[in-house]
């Protein structure tokens, strides 16, 4: 999918709740930590297998001392926190470089008017550590710089890291109407109230990464009631209470529409996900109004009319409506007294329209994960090794072909949020030569191989949004038809990526259950008149979203056409069913800063899903799978996932917790050393599972540099002119060896979302031109120094400074010294004219060439010829 505009970015404090503590809690803490690190190299200590008895059992007495203090500590510091009663403030220290993350353009951003590559405090993260800390944040706020903050939302990804964001009080109630579209607490309490939880998620859709959609018009929208048939299929069907499975036929009630919409091609050839107040999903192009034109001829009606959720009719064709939401999508629907109202709010109040993830115009191949590849038990040695030919491949061919190397360090036409270095290489593949360049491929080489011993295999794959039949849908809509045929049959999907009746293998992330969608591709000129974008469309006969476990509000599929794996997963899905479970309900509540801080707290403390996943992942590779455990399982992660919605939780009966038990004590599967980092002493021991195959499948060839065709790399061609001679200057010399020597500490790596790496970078090429230096002077002053004088094999921090004025160079440079368009012999790497787009090799090569193929034609033609004799 398209990524949003990675170009516009601000920059926050990311703080933790231990920066909120006063000075006798701060000295309490510290004294904390040093047990706590002190405890760290015990454990290390003791892990060595080489220890004689005495020293192991001076050990142990040392680890139960430490122990003790860290709870006596612990108790005296939540004491403190206890006895204070005072508004909390954000301590000074806190405020550094390395508490700064740098997050993405969104709505938030542009309501507050914060302009793009800057430092704001009008927000402030805050990730938990303390509970207590928290409660105090949350009910009274707390000041920084004179400045009173409040709790402002935690979107369901920051509730899962614990982290809450908060904004001046100020700016707050400056822009509350923008925000909320008009609604305010007061208005959802006297309506009823909200599940808290479900109130901060669509409050922080705000605060998603969009572009601005400039030609948005609210008043070519209207909402209508989502489509929701029963589809009779079996079904597993799991009693939460006593954990009996039993395998029936029922009607399961499906709503194909859940977080879909609609818009007119006109206005977006292209399905994207979109963000408005209170309003998120994904919206498909589907010709809405040729649909109503087209049956309003057949059954001779003058006019269509559909109602709103309100009940307000609407003519579509003459209220030129451009867009259809559902009410799905439209979160806090309740607490309007219509669409009219939203409307109004949303243009009186300024409130704005967001875009993201757009189709991409080039959809490239992806990735398995090991979780789609472990529930495939019965694979045998060559059907992995050829499913994972294309990993190896790209393993061998490091450092041997450049088209590889370019591919891996991202230069794609897929990308288009090329770097600077990435542009570079595109435009000069001679850049693979230097030093840099070779180190990144081996960092990269490592990475591609530990990925793909840990299940992350190329496969013939690519992401798909997962659209409802939206002929269907109309069907449903406009003609009142509320058993729709549509165009898809039940294991029919379209998707116009691949070829009419192939068969794909549709498969989505988090993969727990065995979860291989396998249908056919049907692709024919009716279909392909409504279904014009390039996501996967399923049937609304088909319960595809029950056994996937999918919404439609912007849910990605990887559709595999590999036919091997294809085979392999049919295979393996025989006799497979979805799952069903009667969810709970989410209870609503009146919104207070008690209630969120409850609310946080219970989602916090609800359940760790990651545990259950884990469980889950041990069983599939274990010598004796349980597909009833597995299903149990798949169950209470659901229902762990809504907990902090619903606050139910289901209670295993003491029989099935015995069989669960057996299987989940064991330590995690020895493929997690290379998916999750895992020591060799915490995993098991490496079986014939699927994943821990791939161990002795995936080759770690040592990295040998001996590809001939990648031209004479000049590294003056990166600089304002390739004659000049630059003099050294050893003062901006030793600032950027300091610089970047610090820099590694000052980047915090915990969160690659929102890394402060531009902001640190930023700062960098700021303080080497702090003196009044010319940015163009320095720039080629550390060329010259780095590529020439050190060749140096580490310049990530000469190109994230500099990188702008480096491609410019190199462009200007490259028109000079080549007139036309220019590429590089196939064979020996020289850069030739490119006469036409079939130009591969310079005329020496090219001579070369066609006397091989005359040679092997007459080889071949000698062959034929002694066979016939």
């Amino acid at each position: 999918m398209n990524k949003i505009s990675l170009d516009k970015q601000v920059h926050i404090y990311s703080v933790d709740t231990s920066c909120f503590y006063n000075d006798l809690e701060y000295k309490m803490h510290s004294q904390l930590n040093k047990h706590y690190i002190y405890r760290n190299q015990l454990k290390k200590l003791k892990a060595k297998k080489s220890l004689d008895n005495v020293y192991q059992q001076r050990l142990d007495t040392y680890f139960e001392n430490v122990n003790q203090r860290i709870k006596k500590f612990k108790k005296l510091l939540g004491d403190e926190f206890e006895r204070n009663g005072d508004i909390r403030t954000l301590r000074s220290h806190a405020a550094n470089e390395r508490n700064i993350i740098s997050i993405f353009d969104s709505v938030l951003t542009r309501t507050l008017q914060i302009p793009p590559d800057t430092l704001s405090e009008d927000i402030i993260y805050v990730q938990t550590y303390f509970f207590r800390i928290l409660e105090d944040l949350i009910l009274d706020g707390f000041m920084f710089r004179g400045e009173k903050y409040i709790c402002f939302t935690a979107s369901a990804g920051q509730i899962r890291t614990k982290k809450t964001v908060f904004i001046k009080e100020k700016v707050f109630e400056k822009h509350r109407d923008s925000l909320m579209c008009g609604l305010s607490t007061e208005k959802i309490n006297k309506n009823g109230g909200v599940n808290i939880n479900k109130y901060l998620a669509y409050l922080a859709l705000c605060n998603s990464a969009t572009d601005p959609w400039d030609d948005f018009d609210i008043n070519r929208t209207i909402v209508v009631d989502d489509m929701e048939t029963k589809v009779n299929c079996v079904v597993d069907f799991i009693n939460e209470k006593n954990y009996e499975i039993e395998r029936k036929t029922m009607d399961v009630p499906i709503t194909h529409t859940d977080g879909c919409g609609m818009i007119l091609p006109k206005k977006s050839k292209k399905s994207m996900m979109v963000r408005l107040p209170w309003i998120k999903g994904l919206l498909v192009p589907f010709p809405f109004d040729k649909f109503i034109r087209e049956n309003s001829k057949k059954a001779e009606l003058k006019k269509v009319v559909v109602k709103d959720i309100y009940g307000k009719e609407y003519d579509i064709l003459k209220d030129r409506i451009e867009i259809i939401f559902t009410k799905s999508q439209f979160k806090m629907w309740k607490y309007y007294s219509s669409w009219d109202e939203y409307k109004q709010n949303f243009v009186e109040y300024g409130c704005q329209a967001g875009k993201c993830n757009e189709e991409e115009d080039i959809v490239h191949n992806s990735k398995l994960n090991y979780q789609m590849l472990q529930t495939l038990t019965d694979m045998t040695h060559e059907e992995l090794a050829h499913i994972s030919r294309n990993s190896i491949k790209n393993i061998m061919n490091i450092g041997q072909d450049r088209h590889t190397m370019l591919r891996i360090l991202g230069v794609t036409a897929s990308n288009m949020h090329k770097n600077y270095y990435q542009q570079a290489l595109e435009i000069y593949p001679e850049l693979l030569n230097d030093t840099y360049s070779k180190e990144i491929l081996k960092q990269v080489k490592k990475s591609l191989v530990k990925e793909a011993k840990s299940g992350k295999v190329d496969i013939e794959g690519k992401y798909a949004f997962l659209c409802p039949d939206l002929y269907a849908f109309c069907q449903y809509t406009f003609l009142n038809d509320k058993s729709p045929t549509g165009l898809l049959e039940n294991n029919e999907v379209f998707c116009k990526l691949f070829d009419d009746g192939v068969k794909l293998d549709c498969l989505r992330s988090p993969h727990l259950y065995r979860e291989h969608a396998i249908r056919v591709n049907k692709i024919d000129k009716e279909k392909s008149r409504w279904f014009i974008s390039k996501g996967i469309y399923t049937s609304c006969h088909d319960p595809i979203s029950k056994l996937l476990m999918f919404d439609n509000d912007g849910d990605k599929s990887l559709v595999c056409s590999e036919p091997k794996l294809v085979d392999v997963a049919e295979r393996n899905m025989k006799d497979i069913v979805p799952l069903f479970y009667n969810m709970a309900k989410a209870e609503a509540e009146p919104i207070s800063q008690r209630t969120v801080y409850s609310g946080l707290i219970t989602a916090y403390t609800g359940g760790n899903i990651g545990t259950i996943s884990n469980d889950i992942t041990k069983i599939w590779n274990s010598d004796a799978v349980s597909l009833d455990v597995i299903k149990w399982l798949c169950m209470e992660n659901n229902f762990t996932i809504d907990y902090a919605k619903t606050l139910y939780k289901v209670q295993r009966p003491n029989d099935k917790k015995q069989i669960i038990t057996q299987y989940t004590k064991s330590k995690v599967p020895y493929f997690f050393i290379f998916a999750k980092g895992k020591d060799v002493n915490q995993v098991n021991e490496a079986n014939e599972s699927v994943v821990n195959r791939l161990n002795n499948i995936i080759p770690n060839p040592r990295l040998n540099f001996k590809a001939a065709n990648l031209g004479n790399f000049d590294y003056k061609i990166l600089m304002s002119s390739p004659t000049l001679s630059v003099h050294l200057n050893q003062e901006i010399i030793d600032r950027y060896k300091s610089l970047d020597l610090k820099s590694h500490y000052m980047l915090n790596h915990d969160d690659e979302s929102k890394s402060n790496y531009r902001y640190i970078y930023s700062s960098i090429r700021n303080q080497l031109l702090s003196d009044g230096y010319d940015e163009t002077y320095v720039a080629d002053m550390l060329i010259e120094y780095l590529y020439k004088y050190k060749n140096s094999s580490y310049k990530t921090t000469l190109w994230e400074c500099f990188g702008d004025i480096m491609l410019e160079n190199l462009k200007k440079n490259l028109k000079n010294k080549y007139a036309g368009k220019h590429t590089l012999c196939e064979t020996c790497g020289k850069r030739i004219e490119m006469k036409s787009n079939r130009t591969k090799y310079c005329e020496d090569c090219a001579e070369k060439n066609e006397q091989e193929q005359l040679r092997l034609r007459v080889k071949k033609h000698r062959t034929r010829k002694s066979v016939t004799i």
